[in-house]
This record gives structure tokens, sequence and C-alpha cells, in this order.
């Protein structure tokens, strides 16, 4: 039992639910709240009665606690999982971005008061909907670096199809200097190596935000 648990547990880490049935999926589920069992049976049950993961997701606790062997804890972490999946599958969670607009409206009031140069990435899917905003590097007052390494990471955890730079300058001036041209550069043919796109870069002063692709300063 121990070993068909971790195996499961193994095969999720390597690729996701990739490749997982309805039952194996719903099995990992349910692990983590009847410990110490085998699941490979209640599982089956509960598609029997329910017909597919999907139908079971929809159930209340009520419902899934009419399956022997569901207690409360399995059928508030069942319902726990579809609503928090419903919560990132809602507009709100699908902001997206289309142009130099949307990402002045969305840092305006994250970076250009900030004392600190703060290096950051948004990150999107292929649709241009936003996934996450990362931190990359904290710098002092003039400077900052970027290893590569830090980026790559980010887009692998958030299966990120593309990349739009973002760093601060407290000093006030938008100017992008040499450094920034240069790791831009860096970064986009890390991202045509690694098949992620460096959408945009963006610098970002209290007052002003700029973009390096509208200036035309993305082409290599």
């Amino acid at each position: 039992m121990e070993g068909h648990r971790k195996r499961l547990i193994e095969r999720f880490l390597k690729a996701g639910i990739k490749g997982f049935t309805d039952r194996e999926a719903l099995e990992l589920l349910l692990t983590y709240a009847i410990p110490r069992k085998d699941m490979r049976n209640l599982s089956e049950e509960l598609l029997t009665k329910f017909g597919s993961l999907k139908n079971i997701l929809k159930q209340p606790p009520a419902n899934l606690m009419l399956v022997n062997g569901i207690g409360q804890s399995a059928a508030a972490l069942i319902s726990l999982f579809s609503q928090l999946n419903a919560i990132s599958e809602s507009p709100a969670y699908k902001t997206k971005i289309t142009g130099p607009e949307e990402v002045a409206d969305y840092l305006k009031k994250r970076l250009g008061s900030q004392r600190r140069e703060r290096f950051s990435a948004i990150l999107l899917n292929s649709s241009n909907s936003l996934l996450a905003e990362v931190d990359l590097e904290y710098g002092t007052v003039n400077r900052t670096q970027v290893y590569p390494r830090n980026l790559v990471e980010k887009v692998i955890a958030h299966s990120a199809a593309g990349v739009i730079l973002v760093h601060n300058h407290p000093g006030g001036r938008t100017d992008p200097s040499r450094e920034d041209l240069s790791l831009t550069k860096k970064l986009i043919k890390l991202g045509e190596e690694m098949d992620f796109r460096i959408l945009d870069h963006f610098i970002v002063t209290e007052n002003e935000i700029i973009s390096l692709k509208a200036m035309g300063l993305l082409d290599r």
C-alpha cells in the first residue's frame, strides 16, 4: 500500500496530473484525508456512484458522505479542492495582459514608490492570461543583478509561455541603462533556447512607466 501511494506521489511530482486516470487522481487526493488505508476501492465506489471525477467534484459534502468510508475530512478535502479550482478559474484570476496599457495599470502602484530596486517578472500562459508576478532580485538603490537561473526556475514552476520583465528605477530616471539592455537581450536569447518568450521589459518610476518594446529596443 505504502509503495503504491509513494509511486503515485512520485508520478505526480515528476509530470503533474497528466497520464493519471480519474481513479488514480481521486485516489491520490484521498490519501491526504484518509492516511494509512488503500484508497483504490473507495475511489472506485465514488466513481461508480457519481460517474466521473468531474461529477464527484461537483457534489456537496453531504452527498459525498453517503458513500461508506467518506467521512467529514475526506468530504471537506474534495469540496475544498473543487472550490479552490473554481476560484482559480474565475474571471478575477484571469487578468489578460494584451499590451503596454494593461501592464502600466497593473504596475502603477506596485513599484514606483519603492526605494530599493526590484526586478520582477510577470508570467503569462499561451493565451496571455496572468499566471503570477514573481520577484527575481532585490538590489541597491542604483543597481540590480538578475541571474537567468532564477527566471528559468520561475518559468518552469508556473509552466509559463510568456514573460514580461519589470524593474524600477528609484532615482526617477526611466532611461534604460546599458546593463538593462544587455540583460534583456541575454534573457531573450535564453527564452528562445528554453521555449518561452520575453514579451517586453518595463522600467517603472514613481511618475512614469516605459516599455522597451515600444521604444524598439527589444530587437536583437
